[in-house]
């Protein structure tokens, strides 16, 4: 139906980081959509008291593999994806619905968002090699595709509006580093070439590239403007996150043996979901 939007998300035991989600987004969706993971608490009752469809899949670990499904499941034509510890900005929550009605008029398929990580412990934002962090977070479902292992970016069919900074989506979380591992093991075994012009040179010499890495984010931060201070000690607190995590997948990718190599060459021609599928 034109206009209207349909909600997802996906959970796993994280009933308070759900609620505060919900009361977010429920004066600004028509439908909410949980794919959950079989939490043990009371992710679900929480859900359902949202009147939100709940539908249960097994736990990866992580949303991507259920992403497909998750759009096979909306029943309005614009989707609004949110993780469970991100929550919409003021302005983008306040307009979102009236982006939805310039989007059918001027025939747009998707809105691209900055994120704003915000660190919680710390209570700042991080700025640094992330920002802006933009995201594809607001798109028509028959304009979609996702095909990748994790963290990817949808595939659109369509025109993306690329919303000002003050349209932004608030990441909250802290990055543990387990999860980081894990999901630097996973990015490792996804990419079967992963080039960028200045960093490839370092990326192939992982990990002894390591404090190159780092200095070269030091200083393209100061050029760009995008660490606000100078200190050397918060300006690594903040490029830490991200570079440990890249410093983790790419030292994985010089090590990961012919045979996951022949399986992220896979992934790359095909996509994770038509593989499971």
């Amino acid at each position: 139906m034109c206009g209207k939007i349909s909600f997802i998300t996906f959970t796993r035991n994280s009933s308070r980081r759900l609620k505060v989600l919900l009361e977010n987004v429920k004066d600004v969706v028509d439908e909410i959509i949980v794919i959950n993971g079989y939490s043990i608490d009371d992710t679900v009752e929480i859900a359902k008291s949202y009147g939100a469809k709940v539908f249960l899949r097994k736990p990866w670990g992580y949303a991507d593999p259920d992403k497909m499904f998750a759009l096979s499941k909306v029943s309005y034509d614009w989707v609004l994806y949110l993780d469970d510890d991100e929550l919409l900005g003021r302005k983008l929550k306040s307009e979102i619905r009236d982006l939805v009605k310039r989007a059918e008029k001027e025939k747009f398929a998707a809105f691209s968002t900055v994120r704003v990580n915000y660190d919680v412990k710390c209570k700042q934002i991080l700025f640094g090699p992330a920002y802006p962090d933009r995201q594809i977070r607001i798109y028509k479902k028959n304009k979609v595709l996702y095909r990748g292992l994790v963290h990817e970016y949808p595939r659109i069919y369509g025109k993306i509006y690329e919303l000002p900074e003050e349209y932004f989506i608030i990441h909250y979380g802290s990055p543990l580093k387990h999860k980081l591992v894990f999901y630097a093991y996973l990015e490792s075994i996804e990419y079967y070439r992963h080039y960028a012009r200045v960093r490839y040179p370092l990326w192939r010499l992982m990990p002894i590239s390591a404090p190159l890495l780092i200095l070269y984010y030091y200083v393209r931060d100061i050029i760009l403007k995008l660490n606000p201070c100078l200190n050397i000690c918060t300006a690594l607190r903040t490029l830490y996150p991200y570079s440990y995590y890249e410093i983790l997948v790419h030292t994985l990718i010089q090590f990961r043996g012919k045979r996951r190599t022949k399986i992220s060459k896979l992934i790359s021609q095909y996509g994770l979901i038509e593989l499971l599928d």
